[in-house]
């Protein structure tokens, strides 16, 4: 393969790729024809322009033209690509390939020799600067050379703000694997960041606390590397929202407004690559997932061997649930052999047995550089400069004056504990054989402290790390060690932001958003956790091993908010939680005027009409069925990716006393459950879920299923009730994602019977036995008149239904769906219409090419169908607090959907009244939106001018 760089005087240079060597050498050349489809121009302003793709192939030249023509490199008939230069750029902008190895011309001059760098070019799989950076194979799988990399003088460092071996690393909970919650760390430095273990609501966790992201660096931006333990749902079923969240961050253009062409998908100029560390097919499970995805641009990979970067190497040990296999176990994956192809991958009996391996993880960070120490470099003459940089890397400089100054001369030594630390789950007891004879690990079992591990995460379940020959294995390790410990025993996690938003909405109505019940904190932090001024003295003057090696180790159970410091001032578990106070907050928005006004206005309103809920154990009259059922808790209003205030879509129906319905069912619903109603009323709510509707295949509206149905049998277990398996109401195409979670696994075919919403369409035979039910058995347990799904215009077998109860109560459900005349004919004289609006009204041509609603438009809906009421749901997450009805008349029947809001009959009148308040309680939020949208609807003004004077033009 060759790529053609045309210069002036008609000379260009050949860039020859072959396995393990990059060439260029300076050639004469004959004319090249520019109009060829092989020939792309990088044009005086640095934009890549092409004839056949125009310039959306690239952005400016800039480092990252490695990544942009290694893209395009990667597109069908780019073999032999002549790229034409229109601009004198030097070629260091290509120099930034290179890292030392071996030899080649870069280019000639003239009148100048040709320039002689050293270097194998790297693998170009890896695109971006975090990539580039944390390389481990070239291109034939072999190890590169880290240690020539570092003193590369014209190489990588460029990339000195990520070579730079980080000052501080921390170990953050973010899922504590209590109630309703993932088990997840990630381990951050000032420059990067390490996921282990992604479990269902893992990204809502992480950005939760604010604290953490500033004192601890725990926030997923640049995120690029995640490492799973067990190929487990509960290890795995956040990846897609995570995914899908990268991306939104590096390509803002992913998610921004289609405008001028909406049929054309903006190209994405930064596809995120997000690399799976873990036992064999553990990416399959992302790869699944974002078939279920409208985006199409995550770049989901799978990571083999050692990884290693500028600032940690973490290295994966195996071990195995059979003891057979230990004849296979390697002791190290660091020289993995290429891919094999699929046929010969499925003969591998540790890819059939995938869920039989787990993995250990062993994160040894870089040694820190030597700190400068200022009053030295004044006596040895040197001041701020490169030169300090250079001391600092390990590199003698030389003065004006001749003296060669030396490192040691100006830096101290800097204290910290470099040992390495361990994440580990042992899945269960059968594993345990095996771990304890591990080779690699034990290495790390001695009595010398200096090489043992200094923290150990366990990810262990509750009741294998509560077995006794489990704490015997620990009890193994060197009593310095400390132990964080992530397992059902822990407490849940807590959303410190979503207690916040719901405490002010609290103020506007209690009954309609009830305070979410209080969370143990879990801490049990000793007094010595905390470092006074007195011990940060102490700590300049004592010798390191006094603190590291000779302190007795402490076992911690996770918590929010708790994080241990593997290097920085204060080595340890530390704990920084954000500051929560309901009436503190309540009373900081009842002390702005304008918002006490509106909500003095609001309870002169209702008290006319005040809402009156029965307690769920009182007795009933016939009266209280009519009034107070359906009542309906919505648990997630937001679309797409999940964000910190709206969790994903999930309505949670009880149509009586003993039956409920859930309405999709979202990434974390479980969780969202769990958090709104508490554990005990959870519970008893998961015994009366009679059914689950799924209105179509997008990931946003069934990757909590499975969580919720083994929840629920969990909670049939507790109550000591018989197990009666619910009814799943779907698209027949969930027979493919629930083959999938039954093969890669385990069974799940006892926990549903299947009712396909296509009638029309016939059962097929594939390898998996269902359950089935009927829409008979759907009106029959639910206890309705009528079961009506209609088909609706979204994607391909997508569904709204309308539920008419016993009671007479009709409701309409939309999933989702532009304006459909059938859902309109089907939901006719409804009580309560609840329609997606995902989009403002000034984003029609965007709802319109996404096949979604706008808030006019579902409105219309429901004036169309007669519907009594209107509850508007599923919104963009662009509108995370409040919709903006800019200069709208809202209809006196509509209301707004919010996470952990719940409605019955009797209150679904009061919900048009809150909109005036809700619109002062939120108004700051509302105005920052609102100046966005001005900016981009001059944006849009300004684009679609300069396309009409091109028309002009041209004309």
């Amino acid at each position: 393969m060759s790529i053609y760089f045309v210069l002036k005087a008609r000379l260009f240079a050949v860039l020859t790729i072959r396995p393990n060597l990059l060439n260029l050498r300076l050639l004469q050349s004959s004319p090249i024809d520019h109009s060829n489809s092989n020939v792309l121009t990088i044009t005086k302003s640095r934009q890549f322009h092409h004839p056949a793709a125009g310039p959306v192939l690239g952005s400016s030249l800039n480092t990252n033209t490695r990544g942009h023509l290694l893209q395009i490199l990667s597109l069908n008939g780019f073999k032999n690509l002549h790229i034409r230069i229109c601009h004198n750029i030097i070629f260091k902008h290509f120099s930034s390939w290179i890292i030392p190895g071996q030899s080649y011309v870069m280019g000639r001059r003239k009148g100048k020799k040709p320039r002689v760098l050293q270097g194998p070019l790297q693998n170009p799989e890896l695109h971006s600067f975090n990539s580039l950076a944390s390389r481990s194979t070239n291109f034939d799988g072999s190890k590169t050379n880290q240690s020539k990399c570092n003193s590369h003088p014209k190489g990588l460092k460029k990339f000195q703000h990520l070579s730079k071996v980080p000052t501080t690393i921390n170990v953050v909970v973010i899922g504590t694997g209590g109630p309703g919650t993932s088990k997840s760390i990630l381990v951050t430095t000032e420059y990067s960041r390490y996921m282990f273990n992604c479990g269902e609501g893992t990204q809502r966790l992480a950005a939760m606390s604010k604290v953490l992201r500033t004192t601890a660096f725990a926030k997923i931006s640049g995120l690029e590397t995640i490492f799973i333990t067990h190929k487990s749902w509960e290890n795995t079923g956040g990846l897609l929202g995570m995914a899908m969240t990268l991306e939104g961050q590096k390509n803002p253009d992913s998610k921004t407004y289609l405008s001028r062409d909406i049929s054309v998908k903006a190209f994405s100029k930064n596809v995120p690559e997000v690399k799976i560390y873990g036992p064999p097919n553990v990416e399959n499970i992302a790869m699944m997932a974002k078939k279920f995805s409208v985006s199409s641009n995550m770049n989901i990979a799978k990571g083999e061997g050692v990884y290693e970067d500028f600032a940690v190497k973490i290295e994966p040990v195996r071990f195995f649930k059979d003891e057979s296999q230990r004849n296979k176990e390697t002791t190290s994956v660091e020289n993995p052999e290429p891919a094999k192809k699929r046929q010969r991958r499925q003969s591998d009996p540790l890819v059939h047995n995938s869920r039989d391996v787990a993995f250990a993880y062993i994160i040894t960070a870089k040694a820190p550089l030597p700190k400068i120490n200022v009053e030295k470099c004044l006596d040895a003459g040197i001041t701020i400069g490169p030169m300090v940089g250079m001391l600092q890397r390990g590199q003698s400089v030389v003065l004006e004056n001749g003296r060669v100054v030396h490192p040691e001369e100006v830096t101290d030594i800097s204290i910290a504990d470099t040992r390495p630390f361990l994440v580990l789950e042992c899945p269960s007891l059968e594993f345990l054989p095996s771990l304890s004879k591990n080779k690699v690990l034990q290495e790390y079992i001695t009595e010398n402290p200096e090489k043992s591990f200094s923290i150990v995460i366990h990810m262990t379940p509750a009741s294998v790390f509560n077995s006794k020959d489990y704490q015997l294995w620990m009890k193994r390790l060197h009593d310095s060690t400390d132990h964080l410990v992530l397992n059902s025993d822990a407490v849940a996690a807590d959303l410190i932001r979503v207690r916040d938003h719901q405490a002010r909405l609290n103020l506007v109505s209690k009954d309609l958003f009830p305070l979410l019940p209080e969370i143990d904190s879990g801490m049990t932090i000793d007094a010595d956790l905390k470092v006074d001024k007195k011990d940060e003295d102490d700590l300049k003057t004592e010798k390191p091993e006094s603190n590291f090696l000779e302190k007795n180790g402490k076992v911690m159970m996770a918590f929010s908010g708790l994080h241990y410091v593997c290097r920085g001032k204060r080595i340890g578990f530390q704990v920084e939680i954000d500051e929560f106070n309901t009436r503190n907050i309540q009373q900081r928005y009842l002390d702005v005027p304008e918002i006490k006004r509106e909500l003095d206005a609001l309870r002169e309103k209702m008290s006319a009409t005040p809402i009156i809920i029965a307690e769920e154990d009182e007795k009933e009259t016939e009266e209280d069925c009519t009034t107070k059922y359906p009542k309906v808790a919505f648990m997630g209003t937001g679309s797409s990716e999940p964000n910190r205030i709206r969790a994903q879509s999930c309505i949670v129906a009880q149509l009586s006393k003993h039956t409920v319905v859930i309405l999709d069912c979202g990434e974390d619903s479980y969780g969202q459950i769990y958090r709104f109603f508490g554990s005990a009323k959870a519970n008893r709510i998961l015994t009366k879920v009679k059914a689950v509707f799924i209105s179509h295949m997008h990931g946003d509206h069934h990757l909590g299923l499975i969580t919720l149905l083994k929840e629920r049998q969990k909670a049939f277990e507790e109550k000591q009730k018989a197990f009666s398996p619910a009814l799943l109401i779907a698209p027949i195409q969930m027979r493919r994602w629930l083959k999938f979670y039954h093969t890669e696994f385990e069974p799940v075919t006892s926990l549903l019977r299947f009712v396909k919403l296509q009638t029309l369409l016939s059962e097929y035979d594939d390898g998996v036995s269902l359950q089935s039910g009927s829409f008979e058995d759907v009106s029959r347990e639910l206890n309705l008149k009528e079961f009506n799904p209609v088909p609706v215009d979204h994607c391909n077998n997508a569904f709204g239904v309308a539920l008419t109860h016993a009671n007479g109560f009709k409701l309409v459900y939309s999933g989702d769906t532009r304006p459909c005349d059938a859902l309109i004919k089907a939901g006719e004289k409804c009580d309560l219409l609840i329609h997606e609006a995902t989009h403002d009204d000034s984003l029609l041509a965007h709802a319109k090419a996404s096949k979604h609603s706008t808030f006019s438009e579902a409105m219309d809906v429901g004036k169309r169908m007669n519907a009594r009421h209107i509850i508007l749901t599923h919104f963009s997450q662009r509108y995370p607090h409040m919709t903006p009805f800019f200069d709208m008349t809202l209809p006196k029947n509509v209301g707004v959907a919010f996470d952990n809001m719940q409605v019955c009959p009797r209150t679904l009148g009061h919900l048009p009244k809150l909109i005036p308040a809700l619109t002062e309680l939120f108004a700051d939020e509302l105005q920052r939106l609102e100046i966005k949208n001005i900016k981009r609807i001059r944006e849009q003004t300004e684009a679609e001018t300069e396309d009409a004077l091109k028309c002009c033009v041209r004309s």
